[in-house]
């Protein structure tokens, strides 16, 4: 513990000065000197007897208390070493060694609090010692102060910037409780003693990301491609970031760069179809798909590229010509059976529609708008068995799915069945979504067939103030007038009569 000559040479003179008489000195320190041989020896049980020895001739030694108290913890006694402990204390305030053993006391007692106060204390005596900041950081994690031993770590680093492991432990603390801006404030400290570290840029281009600081993350980016060299997934990273930025311009530059650099590379060229349509550029768009159709026949994304263009431009059957041929070759493709089964829908081939819808379903059951599909092809095939179950577990899966509630109820009052329950599902359309006019039409055609005319016509005159160009609403509208006019056409006669 304290073995070198001149610690020896400090504590002897420290006994000399608090001993009594020259002889109680020298037995004092005989006995200590024996105590610290013994201890050295890893002989704690003989050693507690030579510092007592020791003790009893001089008991104003702050010295010999620590050392005492460092044998009886090392022998289980820590009660033994927790009261001499404090008594070095008392004698001697600033005594850093008895602080910090009392501390550990404390921690092996599991008490947090007490050890916080002692190296609280021991940063009073030495405020430029990060040994005590790392173990304050400890006991703040101990006791669930994520944020304490955040900023603990933290300061311990500013004082010795050497201290880069305190700043990763402070980064894992905050990635793992969610503290994602205390984890980017921590990233930052590090990228500034360390700007080139792929790691320390990944995990900041991670939570910018995550916290949607899209410039912040291309600067990250560019920076590992700076330091790693150009690659496929980096000029992927920097065009998506340019594409949240809304620069399309250097979105689409930053894919035809990659091309360059690897060409031709299907996830790049998919990419390049994927915003050419963003931006309705569908010229462009079939010239790079046709490179993956050529160069990647095996990839189903060519030919979903295609259908999509075909979709887009209101033409299904070219859809079906792109997918039908490749269908078996992809038949567990959710996509190219959802895309086909919906272009076929288009088209009012209903049969074809619900088989691969059906395909697109049973690969991906969790897909509303399949179900949604599915439940339209069954009202219109008069199978409402399946189309009512289908509607049911929209509604059951997300209570916030106004279309379900819509159609559903559609499909009830046309069936002229359960008219109450259909008001119920077209108020809670639209209590979802108000302002839609196909919502508004189906409750005042609900409100028509109970026979309640001028609530009909409210919410039918605010669907076409919506859509004003609506054949099926401007229909339901002329019936609910004429409905209404027949209604009263007996009272004006009658009035007439008695004129």
């Amino acid at each position: 513990m304290k073995s070198n000559i001149l610690i020896l040479f400090l504590l002897s003179l420290m006994t000399f000065l608090s001993a009594n008489t020259s002889q109680e000195e020298e037995l004092a320190l005989h006995h200590f000197m024996q105590g610290e041989f013994l201890m050295n020896q890893g002989n704690y049980a003989l050693a507690v007897l030579e510092f007592q020895d020791a003790i009893n001739l001089d008991p104003n030694a702050s010295t010999i208390h620590v050392s005492i108290a460092d044998a009886y913890r090392r022998i289980g006694k820590n009660r033994h070493a927790e009261n001499h402990l404090r008594t070095a204390l008392e004698l001697d305030p600033e005594d850093t060694e008895a602080r910090e053993m009392l501390g550990q006391l404390y921690i092996l007692k599991k008490d947090a609090g007490s050890a916080k106060l002692e190296f609280m204390k021991l940063l009073e005596i030495d405020p430029e010692n990060i040994d005590y900041y790392f173990m304050l950081a400890d006991l703040a994690r101990l006791q669930k102060n994520w944020n304490q031993a955040i900023d603990y770590y933290i300061k311990a680093f500013e004082i010795n910037s050497m201290a880069i492991t305190g700043l990763e432990q402070a980064l894992q603390i905050a990635l793992t409780t969610n503290n994602f801006d205390r984890a980017e404030e921590v990233c930052l400290l590090l990228l500034e003693d360390d700007p080139e570290n792929v790691t320390y840029l990944e995990s900041f281009r991670d939570l910018t990301l995550f916290s949607k600081k899209y410039d912040m993350a291309l600067d990250a980016v560019s920076k590992m491609e700076s330091v790693l060299g150009p690659s496929t997934e980096f000029f992927l990273q920097k065009s998506a970031l340019f594409e949240e930025l809304g620069n399309m311009d250097q979105a689409l530059q930053s894919l035809v760069d990659a091309l360059e650099h690897d060409s031709p590379n299907v996830d790049i060229l998919h990419r390049l179809v994927t915003l050419l349509l963003g931006k309705d550029n569908y010229e462009q768009a079939i010239l790079y798909n046709q490179r993956i159709l050529v160069n990647f026949p095996n990839d189903p994304r060519g030919f979903i590229n295609s259908a999509v263009i075909a979709m887009s431009l209101k033409k299904p059957e070219d859809a079906i010509l792109a997918l039908s041929p490749h269908v078996d070759k992809f038949s567990k493709d959710f996509t190219i059976q959802y895309l086909l089964g919906t272009a076929f829908y288009q088209v009012k081939d209903y049969g074809n529609s619900e088989l691969h819808l059906s395909q697109a379903l049973a690969i991906f059951p969790e897909s509303k708008n399949t179900k949604h599909n599915l439940a339209l092809i069954y009202d219109s095939n008069g199978d409402w068995t399946k189309s009512d179950k289908l509607y049911m577990e929209l509604i059951a899966a997300d209570s916030s799915d106004a279309q379900a509630f819509n159609n559903y109820a559609y499909s009830l009052v046309e069936r002229g069945i359960d008219i109450e329950f259909a008001l119920e599902l077209a108020k809670n359309a639209i209590r979802l979504t108000p302002n839609s006019a196909p919502y508004l039409d189906t409750i005042g055609w609900i409100y028509y067939k109970l026979n309640l005319f001028d609530e009909a016509l409210s919410y039918i005159f605010e669907s076409l103030s919506i859509d004003g160009e609506n054949e099926t609403i401007q229909n339901h509208l002329e019936e609910v007038t004429k409905a209404k006019q027949d209604q009263t056409t007996p009272i004006i006669q009658q009035t007439e009569k008695q004129d």
